[in-house]
């Protein structure tokens, strides 16, 4: 007879041995080949590279994993547990700031006896729980008990710039477990998505509040994100503050500072206000609210709303509350410190100068110097609390050896204008690049760097030679607009 695969350490079996066999069909273990881009040579490829994760069925016809397993995919696979198919699949649906994808299988014999698991309420603190997947050291279904130690927003990694609510567990979550669920009476309390380096036994699963925001969210068949409220806040614990804001005896709430210009509160939240509740939910003067005993930020209200829904905020302006409804939207800056996935780069090889947009792709790929890190850093800041109209920075980030760049020595230089124009975006600069006269002024940031002028008649006679030389394909890519 066989034995239940995970006991508690008191003997009471966790998962029933009915469950196991329904997991054995609906968690799959996946196979991804991905092949990202290389933002520093954006004309090439980097080798293909290989790697395996996990995914669980939640509706016929559809699994969920991780964002992060299944980005960059040329070759995706899925495998059940009680069979040896490898089955073909792709990416229906991918969530990169909360890290989760929807993945489909054409072929139907894959689901033939597949129950759906269902996705639960979050767990309390300390209760148990188990890790389903298909971590590296074996192709058997794993499955790993632990302990709810920890529930926090925390930073995802996959993006490297947003933060959600996320559940710390005591059970090992190693590669390969990336995307398979969180179990606990039967049904999914958690993805599976990140680990803690140099901490044993401190893993992170994505709790059903941010599961079922995605699912959602795509609803009417596309992804749209999360809305951003966009208000820069202060605590409201100075007495002497407090008294000359009018704030009354007992009220708590956090100071406004500013509402940034590309998220929803801007025009509605003025400086000096005091916000004292979200929904109708008191906001503490430390900017926390209680929801079920547990206390998060007050924006996790918003978290829990789809664009274009709608939050009420009560504010105190000048001795008087008011309640101002604020409608959610995304944040409209082109410009954002998120690693991009699924996409090409943005480059012009024009001779022997690269141009590329700044992005946080490109940081990551060069490691450049603390100046353009910092710059870029400020820039960033600049846009998303002033509102600048340029919505992305254009460098020259290298320049090809030949025998018409000898002695420049340009390296990743933000470009100021063109022939005195500011170009607003890579597609602006292009254009006013190609569409100037024969010689073509460029100017840098900066006043100890020179500008460039480029000589289109020289640069046409070398412009072959240097890609024939170098291997590159194709001189550019510039996307489309929207």
């Amino acid at each position: 007879m066989r034995k239940c695969l995970l006991v508690l350490l008191l003997g009471t079996p966790l998962l029933a041995e009915p469950d196991l066999e329904k997991l054995r069909g609906s968690v799959v273990q996946v196979f991804v080949m991905s092949q990202g881009e290389d933002y520093a040579m954006p004309w090439r490829h980097p080798q293909p590279e290989g790697a395996n994760g996990s995914a669980f069925c939640i509706a016929p016809g559809m699994l969920l994993t991780n964002a992060h397993v299944a980005s960059d995919a040329k070759v995706l696979r899925v495998k059940r547990a009680d069979r040896t198919k490898w089955y073909e699949a792709r990416v229906l649906f991918a969530g990169h700031d909360c890290d989760l994808a929807i993945l489909g299988v054409d072929d139907r014999s894959l689901w033939e006896g597949v129950q759906p698991l269902e996705i639960g309420d979050s767990p309390a603190m300390q209760s148990k729980v188990a890790a389903v997947g298909y971590p590296v050291g074996g192709n058997k279904l794993s499955i790993t008990e632990g302990v709810v130690s920890r529930i926090e927003v925390r930073p995802y990694s996959h993006s490297g710039a947003d933060a959600h609510l996320a559940i710390q567990i005591d059970a090992a979550i190693n590669p390969g477990n990336s995307g398979g669920p969180v179990m606990q009476d039967g049904k999914v309390v958690g993805v599976a998505f990140q680990g803690q380096f140099f901490s044993q036994n401190i893993g992170y699963m994505i709790p059903p509040s941010v599961i079922r925001h995605f699912l959602r969210d795509v609803e009417d068949g596309r992804y749209d994100g999360y809305p951003e409220l966009g208000i820069y806040h202060a605590e409201l614990q100075n007495d002497a503050l407090r008294e000359y804001l009018k704030v009354p005896e007992g009220e708590t709430g956090v100071l406004a500072l500013k509402a940034t210009p590309y998220a929803s509160a801007v025009g509605l939240v003025e400086r000096d206000d005091v916000i004292t509740r979200i929904d109708n939910i008191p906001i503490e003067n430390d900017g926390t609210i209680r929801i079920d005993g547990e206390s998060y930020e007050f924006t996790h209200v918003v978290e829990e709303k789809q664009i274009g829904e709608t939050v009420t905020l009560t504010v105190r302006r000048r001795g008087e509350l008011r309640e101002i409804p604020v409608k959610l939207k995304a944040w409209a800056a082109r410009m954002s410190p998120s690693v991009a996935y699924d996409e090409r780069p943005e480059y012009l090889v024009l001779g022997g100068y690269v141009f590329v947009p700044l992005t946080t792709n490109y940081m990551m790929a060069t490691r450049p110097s603390d100046d353009l890190a910092y710059y870029y850093q400020q820039y960033y800041r600049n846009v998303a609390e002033e509102g600048k109209t340029r919505e992305q920075l254009v460098i020259l980030s290298q320049v090809l050896p030949d025998a018409t760049t000898r002695y420049r020595t340009y390296r990743n230089e933000i470009v100021a204008s063109v022939d005195g124009k500011v170009p607003n975006d890579f597609r602006e600069f292009v254009s006013l690049v190609e569409g100037g006269g024969d010689l073509v002024k460029v100017e840098f940031e900066g006043v100890n760097v020179p500008p460039l002028v480029l000589e289109k008649g020289k640069i046409a006679e070398a412009h072959a030679r240097i890609c024939r030389n170098l291997n590159i394909p194709e001189d550019r890519h510039v996307k489309e607009p929207k």
